[in-house]
């Protein structure tokens, strides 16, 4: 009797201390899921909450003042009617076109290049990276001496254009690298095993397959591009982009409702045009 009692109380201890951490694990996974949960609301709100603001505020007829007034589209028509902003938004759509032909034919190769042994392979991965780790101001620093200086050439606009591309060629090859089906290389065996020659095989095969990201890629490239300022803004001279335009005209002034205007203008198109870049990649993905 003495053992059956003794075996009992410990299968209630066991049971006991069983139930006891069993709730101790819940209640640490309930607080950690909490305190998650708590900081991505924290750090969506600190990301998110100045760029409602922004957009809002572009809409009050009150201006910078709170609480609004009424609503309004006044400040974007005062926006498209100034000269001088409609001047450099502009020349960032020009050179930032020019940079989104230039860098995805350039990212595309080393995309396809990397996907092969070569000797310097991963130097040439570490020399792209650095576009990416320099520090915006100290590589316009580097532009200016080497273009303006060394070479002897004009502050002009197009300068701006290899100095852009440095700065979206990497994030293009990472794109395309992540976004080249894993298939890909065995299709393109197969189509070299039946004859066909490289153009054929890059034009039949391994374009269709790569080509959403392809313009996935391009769209980045475009969007880091149009909205850069602090990489070529020694380069450029008196032909602002639209970012240097707004800075040039913030730090001589107080923001006005215009900037707000601009800003959602710009902040909401590069939106797009990201969602539309990564839907490109995702479904040249799943293709």
């Amino acid at each position: 009797m003495a053992s059956a009692s003794y075996a009992e109380t410990a299968s209630d201890s066991s049971t006991g201390g069983a139930l006891r951490n069993g709730f101790e694990k819940v209640s640490a996974a309930v607080s950690l899921r909490t305190v998650l949960i708590a900081y991505a609301v924290l750090i969506a709100a600190y990301i998110y909450v100045p760029i409602v603001s922004l957009i809002a505020f572009s809409f009050n007829e009150g201006g910078l003042t709170f609480p609004f007034v009424a609503v309004t589209t006044s400040w974007y028509a005062e926006l498209f009617a100034n000269e001088a902003v409609v001047s450099s938004i502009v020349r960032s759509l020009k050179v930032a076109l020019v940079v989104t032909v230039i860098t995805t034919a350039l990212s595309t190769a080393a995309a396809l290049a990397y996907r092969y042994e070569f000797r310097g392979r991963k130097t040439i991965l570490y020399i792209l990276l650095l576009g990416i780790i320099t520090p915006g101001i100290t590589y316009g620093v580097g532009a200016t001496l080497f273009f303006n200086e060394l070479l002897g050439l004009d502050k002009s606009l197009w300068l701006a254009i290899p100095v852009h591309v440095v700065w979206a060629l990497p994030f293009a090859v990472i794109v395309l690298l992540a976004g080249i089906p894993p298939h890909l290389a065995r299709n393109e065996q197969a189509a070299r095993v039946m004859g066909a020659s490289n153009w054929t095989v890059f034009r039949e095969v391994i374009l269709p397959q790569i080509g959403p990201t392809v313009l996935g890629a391009a769209v980045f490239a475009f969007t880091l591009s149009y909205n850069e300022a602090t990489r070529s803004l020694l380069v450029v001279g008196q032909a602002n982009t639209m970012p240097i335009q707004i800075f040039s005209i913030a730090a001589s002034k107080r923001a006005t409702p215009e900037l707000f205007a601009l800003g959602s203008f710009t902040t909401v198109m590069s939106t797009l045009l990201l969602v539309g870049a990564s839907l490109l990649i995702f479904y040249g993905g799943q293709k």
